[in-house]
Formats: C-alpha cells, sequence, structure tokens
C-alpha cells in the first residue's frame, strides 16, 4: 500500500509519519515457564492534530484460519517526538503497568529504552524494564521488544512483521 503523508499533519511528527495507519500481521513469542508462542497483532497509530500520535496495540491467539480467537494483550499509549531527534513513548497496560520510553528516530529507525515502569500491586508479571526496536523494513512495520521482570534478566520476548493494510 502506497503511504501518503496527510497534508494537515503536525509538523512535529514528520519523523513518525511512516507509522500512521494500521497494521496487521504474525508475531512470534518466547518467555522462561511459558516457552515459546505466535500470536496475531493488529496497531493503529493515528494523529489528532497535535504534536503526539495516538498508539493502540491489540495481540491475540488465533484459529486454523487465521481468524482472532482471544486477546492476549494490549497496550494504549502516546508517541512524542522531540525536535532533536529524541522520542518520547508512554504506554499503559490492562495487566497493570504503565511505561515511559525515551530513544531515537534514525530514518525508518526507532530505539526506544524504558526510562519508568510502574506496576500496581496486582500486576500480572513483575516487569521491570526493556528495550525496543520499531522500524520500516519493505513497507512493513518490523518491532522488538525485549523484557526484564524481578525473575528474568533482559532478554527477547515477542517480535512482530507487519502489514499496512490502512492510512
Amino acid at each position: 500500500m502506497t503511504f501518503q503523508i496527510p497534508s494537515d499533519l503536525n509538523p512535529q511528527l514528520m519523523a513518525l509519519a511512516w507509522m500512521i495507519g494500521r497494521w496487521e500481521g504474525d508475531g512470534h513469542g518466547t518467555w522462561p515457564g511459558r516457552g515459546d508462542f505466535d500470536y496475531g497483532q493488529q496497531i493503529d497509530i493515528d494523529t489528532f492534530g497535535g504534536p503526539y500520535l495516538h498508539y493502540i496495540s491489540q495481540t491475540f491467539t488465533r484459529d486454523d484460519d487465521g481468524n482472532p480467537l482471544a486477546p492476549l494483550s494490549m497496550e494504549t499509549g502516546f508517541w512524542r517526538p522531540q525536535g532533536d531527534g529524541s522520542v518520547e513513548l508512554v504506554l499503559s497496560s490492562p495487566e497493570g503497568w504503565s511505561e515511559v520510553w525515551v530513544g531515537r528516530i534514525t530514518g525508518a529507525r526507532i530505539e526506544l529504552v524504558s526510562d519508568a515502569v510502574m506496576r500496581t500491586n496486582s500486576a500480572e508479571v513483575p516487569y521491570t524494564g526493556g528495550q525496543r526496536l520499531y522500524g520500516n523494513v519493505e513497507s512493513d512495520l518490523l518491532w522488538t521488544f525485549d523484557r526484564a521482570t524481578d525473575d528474568v534478566a533482559l532478554q527477547p520476548y515477542m517480535w512482530a512483521r507487519l502489514r499496512r493494510v490502512t492510512q
């Protein structure tokens, strides 16, 4: 799908303009005690005129035909590019944590590290921090998420290749 930058895009968002739209595809993951797993994913990224992008990611199990069966996880938040090539990402998850990520935008590559993770007392996982990488490769959105918890040192957790389905 050809991507066009919206004519009314806030100028601060130009470095992230390639991310706007709906992305869908397949992902994979691994975690101690859970083993390897596959999932479907949908990411929606949109602009509302301000100097930020709204982001929502949903992962789910799939049936044999590839149709969504049951939700796995969800996160929502805001991409906040800064004028110096840095970016902040603020996320929240119904699993009981909120995160602040900081990083750099280098062309169509974004590298992030967690700056803060706040957990509720009932958070499903004792999550403490991580690293993320987002990139535009052959017009697809590739991303990786390395995670650490109280019990597990930083290691690969989830990764996916998603194709743009709407702008």
